[in-house]
């Protein structure tokens, strides 16, 4: 098989070196522009604001190469600022889904063994709150307050880090059970964020479009991506379908990354005019909405991809071998396989677990504080990724789903597990099994509603609507059940195991929607 592209295996870089060289070369060009400011920062700048804070956090706060540093905030240019700042002292960045509240909150920064948390003024009352509660002391740093902090700090930083030190803790959705720590090094984020947006040939001419949290790798990836190709990013704080076309012609963006339901939401809204001049490459996760896609803006240059956490760009469906169903081929030099429960292959069209063999070094260096679920999940070169999937004739990846249980809510993957074991620290709950129900319009999407089936105390009362203000107040927004079914018991095996096909049956015949 011919390559056309960058050998990324020649990059090695600190998040570091990759600003330096930026600023280096286009330090009066635009690199970051938030829309609802109307602000704007050169590649020069940014690397000022960025070493100034870098400073002040390694001076003033005393942090180290390999300390770890959560942020938690809406997307902000403080926030990037921050970001660039931790991994470019050495220390390591742990992210923080700006959902989160209570204790799935505190296990992030528990289950990292993070000291410091810079959190935005929107979120510091929910952070203050679950560190209150940890057994331990954790620094709160305003996230908008650092670069006036930081003013008196010099404009130079050296970083004392190597390309290959981890460089973040990106936390999973914990499909398979809680949140595992994912750890990744300054090489393989870079390495990763040049394979996926070369796809879109970019260069120092665009302009990408960045609304996603950075809760989630993809913008992460954006942000370097951007480094690294010398181009513009032109930020919002969250997608806004009202205005989105208004966005992309007033600013001249050239390029956005579809995710969740993005995609849906644009193709309901009425089409305008300027849809048909605008010119735009996307790359995103598409399934069953492509041909539909490629119906309304035929002009567009559309990449389905596959990846994980763990590796997040694993497969590209190349433009020219579109494939009803398919999430693309792998990326140059990777390889995809298909076993079955033994770890041998399966023939063409069979369904078994997505496994792949990473010749690129951009796969995780493992699980932080977990060399069990390291050892399951990494074999020799090989990424067991726990989802599953088939290859078909022409070589391509069908994902077909999760080998344990788990559910897509809202554009996030969710641990079944992990919110009955939040639902199970209601005072009145006994005991509670989740399961998924798919309403017809949302199919296209594999997206779920989440339904709750509640047990509860002896003697105990509780009404839909005091359980619904529970959950608004201790889950994620993401992991609060729309459906909940108050139940005497659950039908369970001989060996006590809840039978989940049975709750399933039901599907929401029972249930009290909640919002």
């Amino acid at each position: 098989m011919q390559f056309h592209g960058t050998d990324i295996t020649r990059i090695h870089m600190t998040t570091r070196d990759l600003m330096r060289r930026a600023s280096a070369t286009h330090r009066d060009h635009l690199y970051l522009y938030y829309v609802p400011r109307q602000s704007s920062d050169t590649f020069g700048a940014f690397e000022e604001k960025v070493n100034r804070i870098a400073n002040l956090m390694s001076g003033t706060h005393g942090i180290r190469k390999g300390d770890r540093v959560c942020t938690m905030s809406e997307n902000i240019p403080e926030l990037l600022y921050t970001i660039m700042a931790i991994t470019n002292i050495g220390a390591i960045w742990v992210p923080i889904n700006n959902m989160l509240v209570g204790e799935s909150l505190r296990y992030i920064v528990e289950s990292s063994q993070a000291d410091v948390v810079c959190a935005s003024a929107g979120a510091a009352s929910v952070v203050r709150d679950a560190l209150a509660a940890l057994p331990r002391s954790v620094a709160l740093l305003p996230i908008e307050e650092l670069p006036q902090r930081a003013a008196h700090c010099s404009a130079e930083c050296q970083c004392p880090a190597a390309p290959d030190d981890i460089s973040m803790i990106l936390f999973t959705s914990g499909t398979t059970g809680f949140p595992k720590g994912v750890l990744h090094t300054h090489n393989s984020y870079i390495r990763t964020a040049v394979r996926g947006l070369e796809v879109l040939g970019t260069d120092s001419s665009h302009r990408i479009h960045l609304y996603l949290p950075f809760s989630h790798g993809w913008a992460y990836l954006l942000m370097l991506g951007g480094l690294y190709y010398k181009c513009a990013l032109i930020m919002e704080d969250r997608f806004h379908a009202a205005t989105y076309w208004d966005t992309i012609e007033r600013y001249g963006i050239t390029q956005d990354h579809w995710t969740g339901t993005v995609p849906l939401n644009l193709m309901k809204s009425p089409k305008i005019p300027f849809e048909d001049r605008a010119c735009l490459g996307i790359i995103g996760t598409f399934g069953a909405l492509y041909a539909a896609m490629q119906q309304r803006w035929p002009h567009f240059r559309f990449h389905s991809l596959y990846g994980t956490t763990e590796h997040p760009f694993m497969t590209e469906v190349p433009p020219d071998q579109i494939i009803p169903g398919s999430d693309g081929i792998p990326k140059y030099p990777d390889e995809i396989l298909i076993v079955d429960d033994r770890g041998n292959p399966v023939p063409c069209g069979t369904v078994g677990e997505i496994v792949c063999r990473c010749r690129c070094g951009v796969v995780m260096q493992g699980y932080y504080r977990n060399p069990e679920a390291t050892a399951a999940s990494l074999r020799g070169g090989d990424l067991y990724t726990g989802d599953l999937g088939y290859l078909d004739e022409h070589g391509h990846l069908h994902f077909t789903g999760r080998k344990k249980d788990a559910l897509r809510v809202r554009g996030e993957m969710v641990s079944v597990e992990y919110i009955e074991h939040l639902l199970n620290t209601h005072p009145l709950i006994a005991e509670s099994a989740v399961v998924a129900y798919r309403p017809p319009e949302k199919e296209a999407l594999k997206e779920d509603e989440i339904v709750a089936h509640l047990v509860l105390q002896k003697g105990a009362r509780l009404t839909p609507e005091e359980f619904r203000s529970w959950a608004q107040a201790n889950l994620p927004r993401f992991m609060s059940p729309r459906y909940v079914v108050f139940r005497d018991s659950l039908p369970k095996t001989a060996t006590e195991r809840v039978q989940r096909y049975k709750l399933r049956e039901s599907g929401i015949a029972h249930a009290v929607k909640l919002f």
